[in-house]
């Protein structure tokens, strides 16, 4: 009688052990294909962009972001006359791209974005006020 229940325990962990490992791997399959969609949406911010500000000094006024992807991280620089800036706590999504930039030591100077195909807009915030921004992708010279 102890053999037989002794049995009959084991092929129920067995079972139970057996179902919630299908149900993991179930879980883990749909994680991965959001994060295969997340990542191949999100890179639509990645490249090089050209853009003009608003409402800003002649040295800001226009300059280029290169946006690039570190495994998961994302990076950005800003190019201006008067050099190469930082972005700072970048945050993509699917529709567009956050960051801050300190300008001139402590200026510090919020971007959001929004991508839509080859064009990037949005505003900037700083404590001078708020700036428009447009933006096109560079493209390779073929």
């Amino acid at each position: 009688m102890k053999f037989t229940h002794l049995i009959l325990q084991g092929a129920l962990l067995i079972l139970a052990f057996c179902s919630f490992s299908s149900v993991k791997l179930d879980v883990t399959e749909t994680t991965s294909q959001q994060l295969i969609e997340q990542t191949v949406v999100n890179d639509a911010v990645l490249g090089v962009w050209n853009y003009r500000m608003s409402n800003v000094d002649a040295p800001y006024e226009k300059g280029v972001f290169f946006i690039t992807k570190n495994k998961d991280f994302y990076e950005v620089a800003v190019k201006l006359s008067t050099g190469i800036l930082t972005g700072q706590d970048v945050v993509a999504s699917d529709k567009g791209i956050n960051f801050n930039v300190n300008f001139e030591g402590l200026k510090r100077v919020s971007f959001v974005l929004m991508v839509e195909e080859d064009k990037i807009m949005g505003e900037t915030y700083s404590a001078i006020g708020t700036s428009d921004i447009l933006g096109v992708r560079q493209k390779p010279v073929e």
